[in-house]
């Protein structure tokens, strides 16, 4: 007997991107006596704040805090006193921020404003989350067709982060120019069939050249009015690609090395960019690795669009789609409707997440 239909799942929520003005408002999660901690404490009358504002932190250096405010104005602050001993690394690029303007024409960051979302991955060291970019709407996973040979791996482990944040994730296969045959604006290249489960599960693929200009209308297209991060690894450019959509931004970009085929950082660190028209984007370091940060192992199965309907009807309502009898994403797996070298990177997930890693 044929089993009756049953409910798709919700529609993954889709976050209004501030680009007019960072909010302070009960937007996002309430926070947590760490984060309460940062709102300002009296002083002495001279220190008194003037003109408080909302800003957003656009890049971070050398522990100065570039952030633009809601009318525009660049600023370059310090974190306040004790902010700056007990939770700098709460502050990131991306975070809404209130800061603090003083008699002597400084500027401090005196509280962070609750955040939205933020894409994480655990420190090298694996022992605290680290903040890659806060207030997001929306993931690029970008990887090249060649030099270096695309990572499906990351892009998987990408688009995963992205569904368990409830972010919009996009796929941009850069250096379509390196393609046999190459590729001319009135002939867009085909896209490699190993991208095709990608397209099944619901995700955009978008096929580009940063040297000869292929596809970035398209990519300007789905950028405007959101806060998008482009990920992937070193070499596939990224930064290419953002000097390409916004001429005068100048990144520094670098060749892959010859001997090993993987990319050099060029970017050192997370900064963000308005995007021309409206929205902001951010440009972040080659990731060698991507380790989740704090996975749910239940959650995973729903970090895979093309799980959903299958896992409804698995037999036990627990399956984690490893060897359970009567699992639908298995069988789908042996029949060809899963790919299953996107199973297995759910399986590489599951088993990090049960290690606690």
């Amino acid at each position: 007997m044929k089993a009756p239909p049953r409910p798709k799942p919700p529609p993954r929520r889709r976050r209004p991107s501030p680009v007019s003005s960072p909010r302070g408002d009960s937007h996002g999660p309430s926070r947590s006596p760490e984060e309460q901690s940062l709102s300002p404490t009296p002083s002495a009358p001279r220190d008194e704040p003037r003109d408080p504002t909302s800003a957003r932190v656009m890049r971070v250096v050398a522990g100065t805090y570039h952030v633009e405010t809601g009318g525009g104005e660049l600023l370059q602050c310090s974190l306040r006193g004790r902010v700056k001993q007990k939770f700098e690394q709460l502050v990131s690029v991306g975070d809404f921020v209130r800061v603090e303007r003083l008699d002597d024409g400084s500027c401090r960051i005196g509280e962070l404003l609750p955040r939205d979302s933020a894409l994480s991955r655990h420190g090298v060291a694996r022992r605290r989350e680290q903040v890659i970019v806060a207030n997001v709407d929306q993931v690029a996973a970008v990887v090249s067709v060649d030099e270096p040979a695309p990572d499906y791996a990351m892009v998987d482990r990408l688009m995963a982060l992205a569904e368990l944040n409830e972010l919009e994730g996009l796929i941009v296969l850069n250096k379509t120019d390196l393609s046999s045959g190459g590729a001319k604006e009135e002939d867009p290249p085909l896209l490699p069939p190993a991208f095709a489960p990608y397209l099944a599960a619901g995700y955009d693929v978008l096929t580009t050249s940063a040297t000869r200009h292929i596809g970035l209308e398209a990519l300007r297209a789905t950028l405007l009015d959101r806060t998008t991060v482009f990920s992937g690894p070193s070499g596939v450019g990224k930064s290419s690609l953002l000097n390409a959509l916004m001429p005068g931004l100048e990144l520094r970009v670098g060749e892959v090395g010859a001997r090993k085929g993987r990319g050099r950082h060029t970017t050192v660190a997370a900064a963000l960019y308005p995007f021309p028209g409206g929205g902001y984007v951010a440009d972040t370091p080659g990731l060698q690795y991507l380790a989740l940060w704090e996975v749910d192992v239940e959650a995973l199965s729903g970090a895979f669009p093309e799980f959903h309907e299958l896992a409804l009807a698995c037999r036990f309502a627990n399956c984690r789609h490893r060897t359970e009898p009567g699992c639908r994403v298995l069988a789908a797996v042996e029949d060809g409707r899963v790919d299953r070298r996107r199973h297995q990177s759910y399986l590489a997930l599951v088993s990090e997440a049960e290690e606690g890693r």
